[in-house]
């Protein structure tokens, strides 16, 4: 008999507010590092943690999300989130898509720097337990003290925590729509689909 592997899937959770051109090459860089068959994009609902002034809508930023992860095959979005009239918390969601997907193993994609506050999330225990996180390099962030905080998560919880190297591009939601208002080009920061939403739409001009 032949031996049975899980199906390995990446979640990419944000805001996505815009999406950017960042967030496409974390995806594609760690499903190519961990041989994943594919990356589901989850755009936030309503978050537990972090509010934005001048945010879109969560329908136009599943549709923008939508737009920019359509040319790759290996990408795909789903509303489990945007559906939720609660609060969202990183382990109720993966428990609901280890529901909607049996047998499947998820590797949560993050910036490395939030290793530094995951115990702090709600039910860490619960988030650790149903994935592996694959922290992804980010600009600027101290990689030992990274790298400390991946140990110290692995003690607590018997974390699997995956680094993923990758080019450092500097690039956040906050300084496109910052651009956007001042009237300066986000060319290249983001997807010519994602721009041409953000223009049709009159997004983050005020």
């Amino acid at each position: 008999m032949g031996k049975t592997t899980e199906n390995k899937i990446g979640i990419m959770g944000g805001t996505f507010d815009p999406p950017h051109l960042g967030h496409l090459l974390s995806a594609e860089y760690t499903a190519a590092e961990l041989e994943l068959e594919r990356v589901i994009f989850i755009p936030t609902g309503l978050k537990a943690y972090k509010s934005a002034d001048n945010a879109a809508s969560a329908a136009d930023r599943y549709a923008m999300t939508a737009a920019a992860t359509a040319a790759n095959e290996k990408f795909d979005i789903s509303d489990i989130e945007i559906r939720n009239t609660g609060i969202n918390y990183t382990g109720d969601t993966l428990e609901k898509l280890h529901g909607i997907y049996p047998g499947t193993h998820f590797y949560f994609i993050v910036g490395a720097d939030s290793l530094d506050y995951m115990d702090e999330w709600h039910e860490p225990e619960k988030l650790f337990r149903l994935c592996t996180v694959a922290a992804v390099g980010r600009p600027g962030f101290d990689k030992a003290r990274i790298f400390d905080k991946a140990e110290s998560l692995k003690r607590r919880f018997n974390a699997d925590i995956r680094y993923i190297e990758m080019p450092q591009i500097d690039i956040s939601s906050s300084e496109i729509k910052n651009r956007i208002k001042a009237g300066k080009s986000v060319r290249y920061m983001v997807p010519g689909c994602v721009e041409e939403y953000i223009k049709r739409e009159r997004l983050y001009f005020k």
